[in-house]
Formats: structure tokens, sequence, C-alpha cells
């Protein structure tokens, strides 16, 4: 889970791209921009904009079968202090918890290129800079994520937030486009008694720091498809581990390293001839952990093993936008199947019946309800089978608006 904090922020911002990197612009990323701001000489403009949601859930297996679960309300600040700098903020206020999910300084270096500092969500994946936000999301619930009841941990890189800087716009490529994100920030940690990393690292535990990023190709002219590739590596292991004896032996966790990487689509295509518009997007993250021995306690190593974690997601929505029928226009019809596996030694993770981990898959039907374009109600049926084969089955309804 991302680590609260009980301090409020202020001063918060946006970074609206100028020039040739706005045309780059992904179908989802124009449809989180917020409406464009005067970049007259001399303005100095603000803008709140952000979402609020609320949950329910129905599970027969529960001991509570019925629940409000969940609440939020996540502000969003943006400041354009200049033609060329600009800040960009947000709180999120999640089930009573106070949370900076990132606060940004940018500078447009160039028609092509923004230099950006600070806290930042990670420009790995489409996912968590994109599809995240709770009025961008088709369904009431994200995939299954490394940072679910399934993984402990925080194995959030491809949705969470960095300290850093990064260097991001768009390069025309005649009539397709390419976008791009690089970025050094604080790396990941490693929990040398686990192999468990995690990426929310403000405070770095060693000099070697993250790189990593994302490029994005848009190979037709309409821009409707977006193929994604995202990487990123950095030593994990703590500073202070590089001498580490037990039992007479030396241990040099201090050069353990993490690489993970990411391949995410977006397709969006409306059909005149059905008066609809079908939607294809997913993402695949592999993360990687260097073999070595965990010290379980001051005697005992845990032997080293294959210490790779993988999760994706594949959705699919149609919805007859274009239809005359005013109540079928705003329905959506979504598909959405889901996989995270863990290691299959690692002592952590779900296993299977001979003890081994595995992989939880998930399968969620839902139906989005548009009352306008960023604010509706959302329902899902999921049906979750653990790798012992365990089932359960889940209702869920949300609504949220966007502002």
């Amino acid at each position: 889970m991302k680590k609260p904090i009980t301090l409020l922020a202020t001063g918060l911002l946006l970074m609206l791209s100028n020039g040739y990197s706005q045309g780059t612009a992904s179908p989802d990323e124009k449809e989180t921009a917020p409406k464009a701001i005067s970049d007259a000489p001399g303005n100095t403009k603000f803008l709140l904009t952000g979402a609020a949601w609320a949950d329910f859930y129905y599970d027969k297996d529960q001991e509570v079968k019925y629940n409000f679960n969940s609440y939020g309300f996540a502000p969003v600040f943006l400041w354009k202090l200049s033609d060329k700098l600009f800040f960009e903020g947000e709180m999120e206020i999640s089930d009573g918890n106070f949370e900076l999910e990132f606060a940004k300084l940018s500078y447009s270096l160039n028609k092509y290129m923004t230099f950006g500092v600070g806290r930042m969500l990670t420009p790995f994946g489409a996912f968590g800079e994109r599809w995240e936000p709770a009025f961008v999301q088709r369904f009431p619930n994200s995939h299954l994520k490394g940072d679910d009841q399934y993984i402990p941990g925080e194995n959030h890189l491809d949705w969470g937030a960095i300290l850093g800087i990064d260097l991001r716009g768009g390069i025309p490529l005649g009539s397709s486009k390419m976008n791009y994100a690089l970025y050094v920030s604080n790396g990941p940690s490693l929990d040398n008694t686990t192999g468990m990393i995690d990426y929310e690292n403000l405070n770095d535990n060693n000099s070697n720091k993250g790189v990593g990023g994302r490029i994005g190709f848009l190979p037709l002219s309409n821009s409707s498809l977006e193929i994604g590739f995202s990487g990123e590596t950095g030593i994990a292991g703590n500073q202070e581990d590089s001498v580490y004896v037990m039992n007479g032996e030396y241990r040099d966790y201090s050069k353990v390293k993490a690489t993970a990487i990411a391949v995410d689509l977006n397709y969006a295509k409306a059909i005149p001839s059905i008066k609809s518009i079908i939607g294809i997007r997913g993402q695949f993250n592999s993360l990687s952990v260097d073999k070595a021995d965990y010290a379980m306690d001051d005697s005992t190593f845990y032997p080293a093993f294959d210490n790779t974690f993988k999760n994706y997601f594949v959705q699919f929505s149609f919805r007859p936008g274009m239809s005359d029928n005013a109540f079928l226009k705003n329905v959506e019809l979504l598909f959405r199947y889901n996989s995270l596996e863990a290691p299959a030694d690692a002592p952590w993770g779900p296993k299977d019946k001979n003890g081994k981990g595995g992989a939880v898959t998930r399968t969620d039907i839902g139906l989005s309800y548009w009352l306008s374009w960023r604010t509706g109600i959302r329902l899902a049926y999921e049906s979750t089978t653990l790798p012992d084969d365990e089932k359960s089955n889940q209702l869920l309804v949300r609504f949220v608006m966007g502002f």
C-alpha cells in the first residue's frame, strides 16, 4: 500500500506539455487531461480537479456479506507559473487516510522535451500514469497487482510513485508518433530475510539509483493504437549489508539488483456499422531479483531461488456510444482477465497443494453507466481462483465522480 501521511501538502501543480508532445497523447491521456490553460505570457493559472468515489460489495462467503467498504476523495492541484514552469500534485483521502500521491515541478525545455523533478507517478507501463485514477478505470476495482492481499510487501512499480527526475516528450515519425519518459530515482529496497522488493523508496538505502523509463509508439495516423515498452533497473540491497557474516560465510547483499520490464497496449476503435466503440487494453509486468541466500534468522539462510514475480491483465470494452437510444449510448460492457504469479520457491506468496508458488487468476465481468464523460456507476462480478484451486466470488459497486 502507498504510505499514508498526515500532513496535507499545498502549492501543487500541473505540467501541460507544449507543442508536439501534446500531439502524441494517447486517447487515455486526452481523456484525463484538464481543459487547456491559457499560456499567454505573464499569466499564472490555477486549476483544481480530481475525483471522489464510494464503494459497496456483496460476498456470500464473508461473515459480513453486504458492506459499504470504501470511499475516497483525490483532489489534483494544477498550477501554471509561466509559459515554461508548471506544478502538479495530488492528495488522496481514502478510508480515513491522508497521503500525498505526487508533487512535481516541470520545466518545458522545448516542444519536444520537458524536464521534471519531485515525487512523481512512475513512468513505468501505462496503468499508473493513465489508467489508475478512479474516474478513468472502467471497473470498480483495479487488476491484480503486486500489493494485493496475495503478495506481502509493496511490489507496486506499475502504479506507485518515485522520488527523482524525469525527461519526457514526443517525437513525430512521419504519419506515426512516439512519446517517451526517462527517469532516475531512488532505487528499490530489498528485504534480505525474504527477497521481497519495495519500490516506494523515498529514502534510498544505497548510493546506486534506479534508472528506467517508457517508450510509447502510436503507429496509426489516427493514434487509435499505442504500444508501450518499459524497463527499470537498480541495486536493491542495503548498502550497510556489504559485509554480512553467518556461520563464517560472507554474504554481500549490497550488490543484489532488481530489474523490471513491462509491455502495455491500448486500442480504441469506433465502428459506425454497429454504432459502437470497442476498446482493448492490457499490461504485462515482470520483476526479477538477483539470486541470493536470505537470512531468515541469525543462524539460518533460506536458499537462493528464482525470484521472479509476474502479473498481467487484458481488458475488453464495448460501448454503443453512437446509438440513437439515450440509455444505451451511455452503457459500457466490460471483460477483464487477471493473473498474478509469485516465485515458485519463495517463502511468501500463495501456494498450490504441493506448497509451490502459483498463479492467482481472476475473471471480472463488468458494466459501467456513464452519467458524464468522467462520472458514473460501475458494477463488476469477479471470480478468483487461488493456486490450490480455492475459489471466491464478489459483486462490487462503485459510484465515482470526476470534477
